[in-house]
């Protein structure tokens, strides 16, 4: 890992001097999981910088009405499985509708739904990890960005105010799999970050907000009304569909790898974002909160499930992404000229 504990607090080791240059352009980008709403807005992002040259979208499915719009001289979509190996290598041997292979590749495939979970969902998170990966290191790409989830972080009583990349993970088997997967995933990321010619790097966002989002946090919001457990009040730090996507883009355009937290600005319990919303939760007791929720999902009222992460309405997670903050958000202003001679 890129940090250590010591008395109790996190010391961060000197970092490469490299770590948040520039990256030299022109840059070709594949995002895979193009359908996700992030994705839409990464994409949007990567087009307003004139040292993106060009942005292939790949997803199973038709091109989602809000990556149709945009110039077919610097974006594609393609229908494809990511969880087969031919439709991955065919992404990087494109030559009619790309100009040039992907140097770049984001990964954002990942399939999280608990109602429609099975062995081909498991099988595809692995499949579209392991191949996505294999394939950018078989074409020489120079950065890969995996996009994982703070739900891979072990929750309990003892766990840290603010949660460093360096905290226990939760590799409890009787977790819920579609957490396994996530874990599984960053797994076979972490065990190429020290490939020579590729920067491998793992993002972990906490709780994403937006419109159409489907994050744990996102769907409880949107309940109808949102239910809490009686007499807990975690410390939260959400981020935004938005700023995620400018996020994922730093982590494309300057240099770095290794595993990354990346949070909202605001801290606080998880009452005061509802209250921020308008939105006012019902209590109930712990030992009824899934019951309950089951009652709401067969009622057409939400889609949460809390079974997915059930620690998560009861213990604080504030991620502490002071590293990403120094190493990428910090040096924005070093693509300012790149971004703004458009």
């Amino acid at each position: 890992m890129d940090g250590r504990r010591v008395s109790g607090t996190r010391t961060a080791l000197q970092d490469p001097p490299w770590v948040g240059t520039r990256r030299a352009g022109p840059l070709s980008v594949l995002v895979a999981g193009a359908r996700r709403e992030v994705a839409i807005e990464l994409v949007g992002r990567l087009l307003a910088d004139p040292e993106i040259a060009f942005v292939l979208g790949a997803d199973l499915g038709p091109c989602p009405a809000g990556l149709c719009g945009h110039d077919a001289q610097r974006f594609a979509y393609v229908e494809a499985d990511l969880g087969r190996r031919r439709s991955v290598d065919d992404l990087f041997l494109r030559r009619s509708t790309t100009p040039q292979p992907p140097n770049s590749v984001v990964h954002l495939a990942f399939e999280g739904d608990p109602v429609r979970y099975g062995r081909r969902t498991h099988d595809f998170n692995v499949d579209s990890a392991t191949h996505l990966l294999d394939a950018s290191l078989r074409s020489g790409v120079e950065k890969v960005v995996f996009l994982s989830s703070d739900a891979v972080y072990r929750l309990g009583p003892k766990t840290d105010f603010r949660v460093a990349e360096d905290a226990p993970i939760n590799l409890d088997l009787h977790t819920h799999p579609i957490v396994r997967d996530l874990v599984d995933a960053e797994f076979i990321f972490r065990a190429k970050m020290d490939a020579p010619d590729t920067e491998v790097m793992v993002l972990r966002p906490s709780g994403v907000f937006g419109g159409g989002v489907l994050s744990g946090l996102n769907l409880l919001f949107e309940s109808r009304p949102p239910l809490l457990p009686l007499g807990f009040d975690p410390m939260i730090n959400p981020t935004t569909k938005e700023r995620l996507a400018e996020d994922l883009w730093l982590a494309l355009r300057l240099r770095g790898k290794g595993i990354y937290n990346v949070a909202g600005l605001e801290v606080g319990p998880l009452s005061r974002f509802l209250e921020q919303r308008g939105l006012s939760p019902r209590r109930v007791p712990g030992v009824a909160l899934q019951a309950a929720q089951r009652a709401q999902r067969w009622m057409g009222r939400t889609r949460y499930h809390a079974s997915v992460n059930p620690n998560r309405l009861y213990f604080s997670l504030v991620l502490d992404d002071a590293r990403f903050e120094r190493l990428f958000r910090s040096r924005r202003a070093t693509l300012e000229p790149a971004a703004g001679s458009a």
